[in-house]
């Protein structure tokens, strides 16, 4: 069963006012469905607020919930002997937490945990498997998203193992910030760390590259994205081929 976040990781968040609620334009997957298909997926949603660090769901446990995250993120984390693990795909609002029971599985291999607080629609992942068969256009906007999933993933293996921290770190802010649809948000480097599959140093010397740079601004668990523009510069080419195939399959 999934223990609460705070037996595994320390919240040291403290800094900055900001409106963790805030978003562009809710989750994308939903947006724009036909009428009877939006009208059938609400129903069956709640609105809730995740919070920093919370674990949606323990590695090998069944699926129950589906999450739609509007302002909130998602990590899918892959658990290496019983260690930290590295993450394995981010999930925002271009996205749905619970895509392998499109699949077909009925149980997580990764372990799911709010990464960045905010908004998110949640439903019962039986109630939800129950009505997809009768809403083609979601259920053919989830197969692209969990083909883009793949991909996403793949991408992100190369990445570790080619490019420097520096340049995984910019890549990583910027789709957080395209993910959670604000370019301010709680953070910590331990959390960065884990997420990268390094070392707290490591996350330490990249973090100061980047606001020497004056590309973001940090504060003790919150970070900035001050130049977008800058950042995409000193991020690896993996991030713009991630953004090019979401484009391709999903058009946004």
């Amino acid at each position: 069963m999934a223990q609460p976040a705070a037996a595994i990781y320390e919240d040291t968040t403290t800094g900055w006012d900001a409106d963790e609620t805030s978003g562009e334009d809710g989750n994308r997957l939903l947006h724009g469905l036909p009428a009877d298909e939006a009208e059938r997926i609400e129903s069956m949603l709640e609105a809730v607020e995740l919070r920093s660090m919370e674990e949606i769901t323990a590695a090998g446990d069944a699926i129950e919930w589906v999450h739609f995250p509007d302002s909130s993120v998602i990590s899918l984390v892959t658990l290496v002997n019983g260690n930290g693990g590295v993450e394995a795909l981010t999930v925002g609002r271009d996205g749905m937490s619970a895509f392998p029971l499109i699949a077909g599985a009925r149980t997580s291999f990764a372990r799911v945990v709010v990464q960045i607080p905010g908004r998110a629609r949640r439903g019962s992942a039986q109630e939800f498997l129950a009505a997809i068969e009768e809403m083609p256009e979601l259920r053919r906007r989830l197969q692209l998203y969990t083909q883009l999933a793949f991909d996403v993933t793949s991408q992100s293996s190369a990445c570790n193992r080619i490019h420097v921290t520096e340049e995984r770190c910019a890549r990583w802010l910027l789709m957080a910030q395209d993910r959670a649809g604000r370019d301010d948000f709680k953070l910590t480097q331990t959390f960065l760390a884990q997420m990268l599959g390094v070392r707290r140093p490591a996350v330490t010397v990249a973090v100061g590259i980047l606001e020497r740079s004056g590309l973001i601004a940090h504060r003790r668990g919150r970070i900035q994205i001050t130049d977008r523009t800058g950042l995409e510069d000193a991020a690896c080419e993996c991030y713009s081929a991630i953004r090019r195939r979401q484009a391709e399959l999903l058009g946004f």
